[in-house]
This record gives C-alpha cells, structure tokens and sequence, in this order.
C-alpha cells in the first residue's frame, strides 16, 4: 500500500485509534484524528499526537472533517450508524476498521488467527498464543492487548498473529481474512449498540467473510446460533463439542479430549487434568487446541499449555479463602450468559453472587433461572440492581441491596457459611461505577484481601 499523501480521518481516539494515527503518520499519510469527547484525559492523547504530526479535533464532529478524506479508520467504540459514518458511506469514502489496515499493510500472506464469541475469547486468544509461542514467532493483539497495526512493528516475515476480534472490529472489514477464524458462542450481549441478537450475530459471523477453501474455520457444535452459520462457510470447517465426536473435529469423549485431523485420532489430555474451572472453559480449550494443533504446533507443546494454564485474571480467579469460604472474581462477566457459564465451576458448593452495574438491554430471567439450586443468595449493586432483583425474587431466590460493590462484598463475607462461594459475577458493564472492568475486579480483590487480612488479624490478636 502507498499511503503516502493519502489523507486519512480517524474516529475514535482510544488505543486503536492513536496506533492507526501513528502508524498512518509514518508512512506519509495526511492524518487527523477526531473524537466526540473534549475531555481532560484526552489532551494529553491530542498533545502527544500533535508532537507527531497528527492533526487532532475534539468535541462535536461536523461534517467539514470529512473534506477532501480519500480513508476513514473508525475505532470499535464508535458506533457504525452515527451521522458522520453515513455521511462518508454516501459520499463512497473507504470505512475500515483498523484490523483491516493492519491486514492491508502485513499483506496477504500473513499467518492470522482470528478470535470473536460473546464470551472466552480472551482466554481461548491467551491459550492459543501460549501455545503458538512454544514454537513460531508470536504476537498476541487485537482486542486482548495491542492493537493489531501496532504489532506489526515488532514482527518479523515468519511471525505468527493471534488476534481477538470483537464485533465492533469485525463491522467495517473489507478484506481482512484469518487462516484460521474461531467463532466460540453466540449470546446476548451488547443490544445497547445492536437492533436485535440477530445484528449482533450477522457482526460476528463476520470473521469468516473471506475465507477461501484452504482455510480453517473452527465454531461449536453445541451452540445452535453459532452452527447456524457453517453452510454459508467457504472455508473447512473444523467443529468443536462436548457431546458428539467427529471424524474431523475435536471432542470430549469419556472424560478426554481427542482431536481427530488428517484421518488420526489424538488425545489431547483429560478434562481431569486441567485446572481451569467451568464447562464453558472446556470449549475454550478445544477451540484453542485445535487452532494450534492445524496451525503446526506439535501436540506435546499444546498438551503443556493446557496441564499449566490456571486462567486469567477477573475470570473466574480465586481470590483468598477466608474462613472456610471461598471469594472468586469474574468481573469480566459483563453480560448474563457468562455469568451462567461461571456458576457450573462449583459443583454443588452453595454461591453467594454479587451482580450489578450498567444493563445492555440485557434481561436476567436466565440468569436467575440458571442460579436456582445454585445460589443461596444474591446480593445487587449498581444502576441495574433493581432489574436483577427483581428476576431473582420472581423465583424466590432470596435477594439483598448494597449501595456499592464494596459494601456488597462485606455483605457476603457477614452472611457466608464455611464451604460457601462468594462470586462476582455482575453479568453488566461496568461504566456505573467504574472505568472499565478490570477496575471493578480489583475493587473486588483489594476489598476481599483486606477483609481477610482484618479476619486472620483478628484471630491471631
């Protein structure tokens, strides 16, 4: 690609954006950068970019920042259907997302494998690249840490991409094409931004757009949504289930995950043998194991990852045992259907879940429905405390009111018994109270250590 002089708007000045802006910059490109907000945090963003060449323009976005512009790259937080957006559709300006640059300038023949589901993409991303690591070049991006125009600049011709896609990213791709593209789960999630959960799948099922027949596309069995999408696949399809064994596809089978490609049969490991907690991490694994295992990684490297791996941080994460009882954290369980996928990591240990924080236009009649027998007590924080309680009380599960997460979490450990679970697992966003979810997850954890610290203390006074 020649970008030289070529004059580029970007919307959007979050992480994608400003290494769009850079990226752009350095390669000769006219580049000015817009976003909706004027806020402080912001101006140091603006300042820094300025330094390098990039015009910058906050605030209300008029449609003059669309003069002359031969590219726009739009950020995934802004939303595809504002005013600007349809103004440069109409004027036939060239949208991409900046996955799509990145794919654009690694050209074609680069070795991207594309993550995207409601849920566990971060975990199966984390595994897959553990595993790729143990044996080519690797860069991890995308929507698990660095942008993916940003790793470009670290990467060498054999390097291998791992790349988590949400559907914001996946809405303007023109071109972009993983060899390998995963679909993990379809659930409700993000209807704030989507008309109906049938928007949000079309955005999804994105990922495999380009695929031609060499390459992989590897989905669930098990999830109706998602399998719905295989006849339209051009790609081979490599299928993943708990339930039903293929002839080519991975499995689990009498407690063992086999993994059946090129006419052979390979056990992966046993289910036993992993220490990460939840059936739905058992997809996670397959999906990531099979990734790896087409992608050339020797199986003995993949059986490594997996016996090793503990989770990631505010997944299902154990926090401290305190008196008998167990606190775990799950804040990145922004939406209901990942908060009924953490409630079967317990077996029949009785929870007490801390839920709330900023709705979707999600409803919590599954999640309550899913908590019956499992949950002794829920516990409701944040500007989506009522709805919640209100779906739980409808079944009778007994329900409390905390005016903050912190007070939630001493709520739990006053009112928990030994052998119980204290879990956040809020199934919301967490823009209420917090900056992002990971926040929310340490609030969480300093609260709970300090609680133990106090308990502990005091027995040894």
């Amino acid at each position: 690609m020649n970008l030289k002089g070529k004059r580029v708007l970007i919307l959007g000045m979050a992480r994608s954006g400003v290494a769009a802006a850079k990226k752009l910059k350095s390669l000769g490109a006219e580049v000015l950068i817009a976003d909706g907000a004027n806020s402080p945090s912001l101006h140091a963003t603006a300042t820094d970019l300025q330094k390098q060449g990039v015009s910058v323009h906050l605030g209300s976005q008029p449609s003059y920042l669309l003069k002359n512009k031969e590219l726009i790259i739009i950020s995934p937080g802004v939303p595809s259907n504002i005013s600007l957006v349809k103004k440069a559709e109409k004027a036939e300006i060239p949208i991409w997302s900046e996955v799509e640059l990145a794919y654009r300038l690694a050209g074609p023949n680069a070795f991207i494998v594309g993550i995207t589901g409601t849920n566990g993409k971060t975990t199966t991303a984390t595994l897959i690249g553990e595993m790729y690591k143990k044996f080519y070049p690797t860069m991890v991006a995308g929507n698990i840490g660095q942008p993916l125009v940003e790793s470009l600049d670290d990467a060498s011709s054999g390097t291998k991409f791992v790349v988590e896609l949400s559907s914001f990213q996946l809405e303007n791709i023109i071109k972009f094409c993983p060899r390998i593209s995963i679909l993990l789960n379809i659930t409700d999630d993000h209807l704030d931004r989507y008309s109906s959960i049938e928007d949000y799948a079309k955005a999804k099922k994105r990922i495999f757009l380009n695929q031609k027949e060499d390459d992989y596309a590897i989905l669930s069995y098990d999830d109706p949504l998602t399998w719905s999408v295989a006849p339209s696949i051009k790609g081979k399809i490599f299928p993943f289930s708990k339930f039903k064994e293929f002839n080519t596809g991975i499995f689990i089978k009498s407690g063992k995950i086999f993994f059946n490609g090129n006419g052979a049969k390979n056990e992966v490991c046993s289910v036993d043998e992993l220490k990460i907690k939840g059936e739905h991490n058992l997809d996670n694994v397959m999906a990531a194991a099979a990734a790896a295992l087409i992608g050339g990684v020797p199986l003995a490297l993949v059986r490594e990852v997996l016996l090793d791996f503990k989770g990631l941080k505010h997944r299902v994460e154990h926090v401290a045992t305190i008196g008998g009882v167990e606190f775990y954290n799950d804040s990145k369980a922004t939406n209901p259907d990942a908060v009924i996928k953490a409630l079967t990591a317990f077996g029949n240990k009785p929870i007490i879940l801390l839920a709330g924080g900023r709705n979707k236009r999600n409803t919590f009649q599954g999640v309550a429905k899913a908590s019956k027998d499992r949950v002794k007590t829920v516990i409701v924080f944040g500007e989506a405390a009522n709805e919640i309680k209100n779906a739980f009380l409808a079944l009778k599960i007994p329900t409390k009111e905390s005016s903050s997460l912190v007070d939630a979490v001493h709520m739990a450990a006053k009112t928990s018994e030994s052998g119980d679970v204290v879990l956040l697992s809020p199934a919301c966003a967490s823009f209420d109270m917090f900056a992002d979810y990971r926040e929310r997850g340490e609030v969480f954890r300093k609260t709970t250590l300090k609680i133990k610290e106090d308990f502990y203390g005091s027995k040894n006074a």
